[in-house]
């Protein structure tokens, strides 16, 4: 069974190419990872855990206005597999594949027209652990960013990146409806670099709060787009996030959102972002 849910996604996954940032957030929007993972055996019998949980595709759409007034359209499917330990911690591995459709100019896009191109996938082990108070669980990771095979404008190909992750999840059902707090702290780290250029050194900060408006739907913020500081250049870009989620069936979701700069920021690395994804369960 293993084997035939893996060869099943796998040609899913290479019927669709991708689109997404480096930087994309943590998609921190579940009550437990437990509950997002967990097979419905697995949270029923304990004794079926040790094994592959639910296997999650993100399929995101994205529409960005940037600073310069050019524009860039992204398809990025995300990836997400699963392992549940006995004792209910978590380990997953997520994959982003960017593909990028933009007229940015960039040595890959001389002219400026719009062009389609690779942009930086990258690979993160996630470890999750079991609740380690009422409605707390924490969350490690660390994201391995690849260079781009087309280069700027669609995404950096003169070093490698690394970056380590930490946050936790702390449920509030008893506040409204059900409230669910999950900051993530990120450091995104240059390394390997071609010969004088200069590392990317980014902190993302990821204060990402649902709040359950109704059975099946609710709304977040920060689910998403980051709070970003580039520490080369001493510059924060805060924008307005938001996301609101509904979950069809067991096995499908959706979600529609965005985001958008507020005032002139000198850090700012968008004006505005129209983003949202279908999501599959498996």
């Amino acid at each position: 069974m293993l084997s035939q849910r893996i060869a099943a996604f796998g040609s899913m996954l290479l019927a669709a190419s991708a689109a997404s940032p480096a930087f994309a957030a943590e998609d921190l929007l579940y009550e437990t990872p437990q509950e997002e993972f967990e097979t419905p055996q697995q949270q029923v019998d304990p004794g079926a855990r040790g094994s592959l949980g639910r296997i999650r595709l993100d399929n995101w759409g994205y529409f960005q206005e940037n600073v310069n007034g050019t524009y860039q359209w992204q398809y990025r499917p995300r990836l997400f597999v699963p392992w549940v330990f006995g004792n209910e911690w978590m380990a997953t591995l997520r994959a982003d594949f960017p593909i990028i459709y933009t007229n940015n100019k960039g040595p890959a896009n001389r002219d400026g027209g719009y062009s389609g191109g690779i942009g930086n996938i990258f690979f993160e082990p996630i470890l999750d652990s079991a609740p380690v108070l009422p409605n707390l669980t924490l969350r490690t990771s660390l994201r391995f960013v690849l260079k781009s095979p087309d280069g700027p404008p669609f995404g950096v190909d003169n070093q490698y990146q690394i970056a380590p992750g930490a946050g936790f999840t702390y449920r509030m059902p008893e506040i409204l409806r059900g409230v669910t707090f999950s900051p993530y702290f990120r450091w995104i780290r240059g390394f390997n670099g071609d010969p004088g250029t200069e590392l990317i050194d980014t902190l993302q900060l990821i204060p990402a709060t649902t709040f359950r408006i109704a059975d099946g739907w609710s709304f977040a913020f920060y689910g998403e787009n980051p709070i970003t500081y580039n520490r080369n250049t001493g510059r924060w870009f805060a924008p307005l996030d938001m996301l609101l989620i509904f979950r069809a069936t067991d096995n499908l979701e959706f979600a529609f959102g965005g985001a958008t700069k507020i005032g002139d920021p000198a850090g700012a690395t968008y004006d505005h972002i129209i983003n949202g994804r279908v999501t599959l369960f498996f």
